[in-house]
């Protein structure tokens, strides 16, 4: 029986095609990943000309102050996503605001009700309506946003809690811009319509 032996430059003709293939498939992976990510980016780049951006950090800044002062400026709407409330002021100022006609409603990551501190049932017998946002069956809800009237929107690292003020090292971002606050309310109402209105556990 006859063996034949593949040449040392027909070897490495072959190695190079294999690794040549590989990079291209790489390649084309990377940029399928890289052209839906653009193209899902896109979607949601605001056309605000007039938008303005403010930055504040804790624990250096008020940023607690500031949240409040929003919440009681609001004239027709605040719609809150939150992963947790625990802040006392926070929860009294959304009840201030609704006690005036103000459209307050809460979207809540499921175990937002049960943590320790939990100002969700206390707004709930003020009448606040509150929708659990159900992301997915493991999941969690851990926007952090704040979307007031049309003009608008609070976001960042900053959880509604005292911690995230005065313990923490958190980010507030204010935004002021009307397709901003459009972008954000819309993904507010298509999470709501996916959840679960919520009642109070006591």
């Amino acid at each position: 029986m006859k063996i034949y032996k593949i040449p040392t430059w027909a070897r490495l003709t072959h190695m190079q095609l294999t690794f040549s293939g590989a990079i291209i498939m790489a390649m084309g992976s990377v940029w399928v990943h890289y052209t839906a990510c653009q193209s899902s980016l896109k979607s949601y780049n605001a056309t605000d000309t007039d938008i303005d951006i403010e930055m504040y950090f804790t624990p250096e800044d008020p940023c607690m102050d500031l949240i409040i002062k929003k919440i009681l400026s609001a004239k027709k709407r605040i719609l809150v996503q939150a992963y947790v409330i625990t802040s006392e002021k926070i929860a009294r100022a959304l009840i201030q605001a609704h006690q005036k006609k103000i459209k307050v409603q809460l979207l809540v990551d499921k175990n937002t009700q049960s943590s320790k501190g939990s100002k969700i049932d206390l707004m709930l017998q003020y009448g606040i309506p509150i929708i659990i946002d159900t992301p997915s069956p493991f999941g969690i809800a851990h926007s952090k946003t704040m979307i007031i009237d049309d003009t608008y929107v609070i976001t960042g690292s900053f959880n509604w809690t005292d911690g995230a003020q005065f313990k923490n090292s958190e980010t507030v971002v204010i935004i002021k811009g009307k397709d901003s606050n459009r972008k954000f309310k819309n993904n507010w109402y298509k999470r709501a319509k996916s959840g679960k209105k919520l009642k109070s556990i006591r």
